[in-house]
């Protein structure tokens, strides 16, 4: 959102009833977008006063184009504080999302000092003209300039995965998937006392996502983090290496929990509006399935007690 506020001073002629010489901080020009800069196009007006509501509709809502986006302007202000003071205050909104609604885009102030009017009643469609002029004015400007930063418009979300986080040097409490091969010594944490099992193991997937806006299009690069805490798992004494197995496998399907989530990902096209809330979506599905597999090969195996069992499920995920 930006603010835009100035101030400046109109005078009539007394020649030319209704006919306003603007000062010279005003240069009305016309934008024209060029190249990759999409256009916009005001479809929507509220909050004019009804006197000027005419003049606003004709100046604003009158051109007929093809545009990328469609905007809404809120007049918030519009009305001579003084006989020598108006106000003018309007918010542009873009509307891209039925369910998320307008989100405000720009916020536009200004005030005119009115010298000559002998009669504010006389001057709305004056005041009209010069108000929605000066709007457009700078807005095109600020859309000349942000249209390719400002996140309500965002056009197209590309997602890259980098390689899974898996650093060269070894934490004293957290393995990464593919350090090195899972082992007992890995296993620091004491065991729960009264515990039916031989071990346990603490693993976990979590994403980290970098996003960039460039030209309209929000680059998302994303890393996966698999890991186990050591400080969190345990063994008891004497165990055999199968049971090492048992808890590997566990490991291993985290890892795949985390694959799917990345597959997920790569098959859908995340939307610009709610590419955050998708990608929480299919993280948390994806940590369903893990949820769910690791007590169904649990159940399977009785704990890796079954080894025929525990054998389908070590190729299984390998």
């Amino acid at each position: 959102m930006m603010m835009f506020k100035t101030f400046t001073t109109i005078w009539v002629k007394p020649s030319i009833k209704k006919h306003l010489v603007i000062g010279a901080f005003y240069l009305f020009s016309s934008f024209t977008l060029f190249g990759q800069i999409p256009s916009y196009q005001f479809k929507k007006i509220r909050g004019v006063n009804p006197t000027a509501q005419l003049y606003f509709q004709k100046q604003l809502l009158s051109h007929s184009t093809t545009a990328d986006f469609q905007l809404h302007v809120q007049v918030k202000e519009f009305d001579f504080s003084s006989k020598e003071t108006f106000h003018f205050q309007a918010e542009i909104y873009v509307d891209r999302d039925s369910i998320i609604g307008p989100q405000l885009l720009y916020t536009y102030k200004i005030s005119f000092k009115t010298q000559g009017f002998k009669s504010k009643q006389a001057h709305w469609e004056e005041m009209a003209k010069l108000s929605s002029q000066s709007l457009q004015s700078q807005f095109a400007t600020w859309w000349k300039n942000n249209w390719d930063k400002d996140p309500h418009l965002i056009q197209e979300v590309r997602v890259e995965f980098l390689p899974d986080y898996v650093p060269k040097k070894l934490d004293l409490d957290t393995l990464f998937y593919g350090q090195k091969k899972l082992d007992w010594s890995d296993f620091v944490a004491k065991p729960y006392p009264g515990s039916r099992f031989a071990a346990q193991i603490f693993s976990n997937f979590e994403y980290h996502a970098a996003p960039r806006i460039e030209r309209g299009i929000l680059f998302l690069p994303i890393q996966v983090k698999v890991y186990m805490l050591r400080s969190s798992s345990w063994k008891k004494e004497n165990l055999p290496d199968r049971a090492l197995d048992h808890e590997s496998t566990h490991f291993n399907i985290t890892q795949k929990a985390a694959n799917l989530f990345k597959e997920q990902i790569q098959q859908k096209k995340l939307r610009p509006l709610w590419y955050e809330s998708e990608l929480q979506w299919w993280f948390l599905d994806a940590y369903r399935w893990m949820n769910s597999t690791q007590k169904s090969y649990d159940d399977d195996t009785q704990h890796g007690i079954q080894v025929a069992e525990q054998e389908i499920w070590n190729n299984k995920f390998k």
